[in-house]
């Protein structure tokens, strides 16, 4: 029997509340293994793409167990062949598990996404000018990606350098308020970058009354959003996904 693995937490013999019920319907059940617990599901159907039931179902087990307990949150997908595999993978990473929950006691994450009003248009390098048949020669098309090119980096560092300006003016009144934090560049010039912070529990109502309404950076937008289980703070890359 297959297993989802939705979280990793200190061990306790059975969930002392309510659990919403997983992917598929199943319910959800509560592993021990020296210590450390694991929330999981039995996966009877074949796997197929996720739509946004599935996820959300998914999700809203993560954040049952999370509201009540420290976790290491798993992302969708991370399955395991049975209570025998499952019980080899708690052994195996027992150290990265408990130091990791000791890393997250206390501590939620909260996101802020940086957009400006607008924003510079990329380019497309790879794809060819349009122009006529009888288009200028290959040494003066050369010329015209080069300059092209040189355009588009300047762009990039432009933006590069606004996004850390940004990040700085924002993460100064913030300061006393985090732990750690994370940057995510935003591809495809939609928005300048996602922030990520972990936030103790007791100051995430100061965390969003500290965010800066305007920064002297030209007109954007910050969006603000959690609390959330901390995903963006836990590095399990090697997990084994898939059965």
């Amino acid at each position: 029997m297959s297993y989802l693995l939705y979280c990793v937490f200190r061990s306790v013999s059975q969930p002392q509340f309510e659990v919403p019920a997983g992917v598929y319907g199943e319910p959800v059940q509560v592993m021990d293994r020296a210590g450390l617990g694991a929330g999981v599901s039995e996966l009877r159907s074949p796997d197929s793409p996720p739509d946004v039931a599935i996820v959300l179902a998914y999700e809203n087990v993560v954040e049952s167990f999370f509201s009540r307990r420290t976790i290491i949150p798993m992302r969708y997908g991370c399955k395991v062949r049975g209570r025998a595999e499952l019980a080899a993978l708690l052994d195996e990473r027992r150290k990265q598990c408990e130091a990791l929950l000791t890393g997250l006691d206390g501590l939620v994450e909260m996101g802020v996404q940086v957009t400006p009003e607008g924003h510079e248009p990329g380019l497309d390098l790879d794809s060819p000018e349009e122009g006529s048949a009888d288009s200028p020669a290959s040494a003066q098309s050369g010329a015209s990606y080069l300059l092209a090119k040189k355009q588009y980096y300047n762009s990039a560092d432009r933006r590069t350098g606004r996004r850390d300006d940004l990040v700085k003016t924002l993460c100064e009144p913030l300061s006393s308020l985090f732990v750690r934090h994370k940057v995510e560049a935003a591809p495809g010039g939609a928005h300048l970058a996602s922030l990520y912070f972990l936030v103790p529990r007791s100051s995430v109502a100061d965390f969003r009354e500290a965010i800066p309404h305007r920064l002297n950076a030209g007109p954007i937008t910050l969006a603000v959003t959690g609390p959330w289980p901390p995903y963006n703070f836990v590095d399990l890359s090697n997990l084994r996904e898939g059965v």
